[in-house]
């Protein structure tokens, strides 16, 4: 006999309609929690993301790093938890975006990851272009994470921020993989070491990427990995396409543009 399968975990407006934190639990006698000092939570959307990311940055501080760190064994969790009202534990996902990469452009600046020796000034300046536009191609991960993620899940009751901001947390979680992944070039650089990378990371990365994103997934919707592992597989395959074609159209785009500036 087949087990009666639970009601599937979702979001509506009515969870929002109470006189209770959701943070903590207390009775709301007011806009604020008298005993956590949270806002009353509102069900996420376009105003409600831009409002919330400017108080926060606002308030940026040393808790904002340290519940970054929170983040990145249970990223799904915690935007689910986000998502459902507790605000102020938990990092707004863009705050926490911009904050992974501002420490990636740093890691970067500091591993001279793809720096060759170039025979001449024009050479060197095409290079300069390439790579400036490519340090921000970290961010094709989120794009691939928040379409794959709606194209399997979107009927499950959470709207298109809620989705988006599960991506930006998984995001995050990868732009923290990626400065361990280069943290072998900061401590032992060598030219062997640099070859071996650039040949092999894209690969590891992108797998490691992708089961990240399915344990998310699984946290974030609270499934089932017998019941429900086929619609996990579904999104991380989605994933890795997704991000593998995104990355070969934008060295395309930058390639282009690299030479319409260089008027080639």
């Amino acid at each position: 006999m087949t087990p009666p399968r639970p009601t599937p975990p979702c979001v509506s407006d009515a969870l929002f309609d109470t006189h209770a934190c959701l943070n903590c639990d207390a009775p709301l006698t007011g806009p604020y929690c008298a005993q956590c000092g949270q806002k009353k939570a509102a069900r996420m959307g376009g105003s409600t993301v831009r409002k919330e990311a400017w108080e926060r940055f606002r308030w940026f501080d040393w808790n904002t790093i340290r519940n970054a760190l929170r983040v990145l064994p249970q990223p799904g969790t915690m935007a689910r938890e986000y998502v459902l009202g507790r605000r102020k534990d938990h990092p707004h996902p863009l705050t926490l975006l911009f904050l992974a990469i501002g420490f990636l452009l740093i890691v970067l600046g500091h591993t001279e990851y793809l720096r060759p020796a170039l025979p001449s000034e024009e050479a060197q300046r095409m290079y300069a272009l390439v790579a400036g536009y490519s340090k921000w191609s970290f961010s094709l991960g989120a794009v691939a994470a928040f379409t794959s993620m709606w194209l399997v899940f979107r009927r499950w009751g959470w709207n298109v921020a809620e989705l988006l901001a599960l991506a930006l947390y998984c995001q995050a979680v990868f732009i923290a993989l990626q400065m361990v992944n280069q943290l072998p070039l900061v401590l032992a650089p060598s030219p062997g070491l640099v070859k071996w990378h650039k040949a092999w990371s894209p690969w590891y990365m992108t797998a490691l990427q992708t089961l990240m994103l399915m344990v998310a997934l699984r946290q974030f919707l609270v499934l089932d990995w017998r019941r429900d592992g086929w619609r996990l597989l579904l999104a991380g395959a989605l994933f890795a396409a997704l991000k593998w074609q995104a990355t070969q159209l934008y060295a395309r785009a930058v390639v282009e543009l690299v030479l319409w500036q260089m008027g080639a």
